[in-house]
């Protein structure tokens, strides 16, 4: 997927959100965390690929902030909600940190690796969770 779409910017297509789910993560969210998640695509949207890709986090643990995921290393939560929803045939997820614990998780578009398409919203870090948590 880098090289073609390193040089664009995001774009976001919300028609894979799982709404529905209620377990580890949710959409059930207050209007000051829509605001942040909204402002934190808008800042992203400024940005190519190639930027969103290269920044980095800090700490003890430096490495990239925003990186693609295999489904494997998913909890089985999560695993077990891409076969209900029918989205197990991507072989990788894109998360983009977007606090301390705050990640949204989503797919790129095999059409046009460019779009992205949110599925959860995980405040606490639960569908992946580090190795040490």
């Amino acid at each position: 997927m880098p090289g073609e779409m390193d040089e664009q910017h995001p774009v976001w297509r919300t028609a894979l959100l799982d709404r529905e789910h209620d377990g580890s993560w949710s959409w059930k969210i207050t209007d000051q965390t829509l605001l942040k998640i909204v402002n934190f695509l808008s800042e992203m949207e400024r940005l190519t690929w190639r930027e969103i890709r290269q920044q980095q986090t800090g700490g003890r643990r430096r490495g990239p902030k925003h990186k693609t995921i295999p489904r494997n290393h998913l909890c089985k939560e999560a695993q077990d909600r891409l076969v209900e929803l029918q989205l197990d045939d991507f072989d990788e997820l894109f998360r983009f940190r977007t606090g301390n614990m705050e990640r949204l998780w989503g797919v790129l578009s095999s059409d046009s690796p460019r779009i992205f398409y949110p599925i959860w919203w995980d405040p606490d870090h639960k569908v992946c969770p580090s190795k040490d948590q």
